[in-house]
């Protein structure tokens, strides 16, 4: 559920997802463009930074955002998918919104010193990520 508030909720989504299977039905259909947006909003990115973390151009952004149905193809929604559950799970860890998201924008030791938003577009950086946090979460010093 945690995914989907980064994604903007019902408003965007249509439904909350409840299971895997929603999920990727959803990512297959492709994520709303406002989905995209959403996430913008929530970690304050720019679209030149959205589009490196998602690995398209600006341009592909943009034209989600004015097309009739305004929906991403499944390899960027599977992408905005895996940023959305790794803003959501740095929000669990950290407790609040705001440390989370400057978390997440700040060069981290545990990470070599880049930026997790840096490493988000790749699954082994996501999964690093993810790694930090729930050592984080445990209390293991990173």
């Amino acid at each position: 559920m945690r995914v989907a508030d980064v994604l903007g909720g019902t408003k965007t989504l249509g439904e909350r997802p409840k299971n895997t299977d929603d999920w990727m039905a959803l990512i297959e259909t492709g994520l709303p463009a406002a989905a995209a947006e959403a996430i913008k909003d929530v970690v304050g990115l720019d679209d030149p930074t959205l589009a490196v973390v998602l690995g398209v151009s600006i341009r592909t952004i943009a034209r989600a955002r004015s097309t009739r149905d305004g929906r991403l193809d499944s390899v960027v929604s599977d992408r905005l998918y895996r940023l959305a559950r790794l803003v959501a799970i740095a929000r669990v860890v950290l407790e609040h919104d705001d440390k989370a998201v400057h978390w997440l924008t700040h060069p981290q030791p545990g990470l070599g010193d880049r930026r997790p938003i840096d490493l988000a577009k790749s699954e082994p950086g996501a999964r690093e990520i993810e790694n930090l946090l729930l050592r984080i979460e445990h209390g293991v010093y990173s």
